[in-house]
């Protein structure tokens, strides 16, 4: 009986330690593609969404003293200007940007 089941055994051992690499790849791509360090976003790059990677725009501009509504924590900061895929220009802080954005590298 135990060598009937050492093939079954071995089969599922294989099989277990092939799908636990390739996820541990799967999960070190994104880290090499895009990059959430303030210093990245710069003008030019392409802005992503954090969660999804969905492509939102790319930078064109950088402000250091950028005006924001009361709304924002601090009256002046630095901003940078994206222009979205849509259509659409955004002033948005970069105090808080790598919360919600990446860049790619």
């Amino acid at each position: 009986m135990r060598n009937a089941l050492r093939p079954f055994v071995r089969t599922i051992v294989a099989a277990s330690a092939f799908g636990l690499s390739t996820s541990a790849q799967a999960q070190k791509a994104p880290s090499v593609a895009y990059s959430s360090a303030e210093a990245d976003f710069v003008v030019g790059k392409t802005v992503y969404l954090k969660s999804s990677k969905m492509r939102i725009g790319t930078i064109l501009k950088i402000d250091d003293n950028h005006k924001f509504p009361r709304t924002f924590p601090r009256p002046r900061m630095k901003a940078v200007l994206i222009r979205r895929k849509d259509g659409p220009y955004e002033w948005t802080p970069v105090e808080r940007i790598t919360r919600i954005y990446v860049v790619n590298k």
